[in-house]
């Protein structure tokens, strides 16, 4: 039966939140996804969605980890990173997916993300140049979710041009549609095969879980996925 990709995104939302909370308690005014979803248990439920649609495509299950374990790549800048999905067949990398989320402080967080973004994929992408990491070029897939509410549909405070203009296509952006554009470029740059951007308003309940561009949806997504098992497994 397939399943409702809106259902597992509430899920891990709601646990998202509830690590926020927490991590903010403890101090951490920037807590990421993984602590709250991944710390003692077996899979959170993203992982299970996404790590099923490799089985159902064709990946032995013993060879898609998420979780806590077997989820270092190495790295060219660093010596690995932990990811949140890795699937490995036969010596090959089959897909490597990092998750990220932010649940406030638009401004910061969002540019915190994007670094981060930017950063695992160029490290990981040399790593492969250097013959780190196998034969084959690695596919990397990108998940981002946002809280839908008043902040993230706003566009902040006025972006300083001391010196140069920034790009236009960020004027008057609201935060919901910067990372759109983040995420279209991504791809366009070719640092990830394949993106998912989803907004969640958790009030809503399932019908809050909305996808802005249709460029980024979860089809997409799986539809990639399935097309990267395919030409390894061909």
């Amino acid at each position: 039966m397939k399943r409702d990709h809106r259902k597992e995104v509430l899920a891990l939302w709601k646990l998202r939140s509830k690590a926020e909370k927490k991590a903010r308690k403890d101090g951490n005014t920037d807590p990421g996804l993984r602590a709250g979803v991944t710390s003692g248990r077996h899979l959170d439920p993203l992982s299970e969605l996404v790590r099923g649609i490799f089985i159902d495509a064709g990946i032995a299950a013993e060879n898609v980890h998420c979780g806590t374990k077997n989820l270092e790549i190495p790295g060219f800048y660093r010596p690995q990173k932990k990811w949140d999905v890795v699937v490995v067949h036969k010596g090959v990398l089959v897909a490597a997916v990092e998750f990220k989320s932010i649940l406030g402080s638009y401004g910061n967080n969002m540019n915190n993300r994007t670094e981060e973004s930017l950063g695992n994929a160029t490290d990981l992408l040399e790593a492969a140049e250097q013959g780190l990491i196998g034969s084959r070029p690695p596919w990397l897939g990108f998940v981002f979710f946002m809280q839908d509410d008043q902040g993230s549909r706003k566009g902040g405070k006025n972006l300083k041009q001391p010196h140069f203009k920034i790009d236009p296509e960020f004027v008057g952006a609201t935060y919901q549609t910067r990372a759109s554009i983040w995420h279209r470029r991504l791809l366009m740059k070719r640092l990830y095969n394949a993106a998912w951007y989803a907004v969640v308003d958790p009030a809503e309940g399932v019908a809050g879980v909305r996808e802005p561009d249709a460029e980024l949806s979860w089809a997409k997504f799986e539809a990639a996925i399935r097309g990267r098992v395919g030409e390894v497994l061909a």
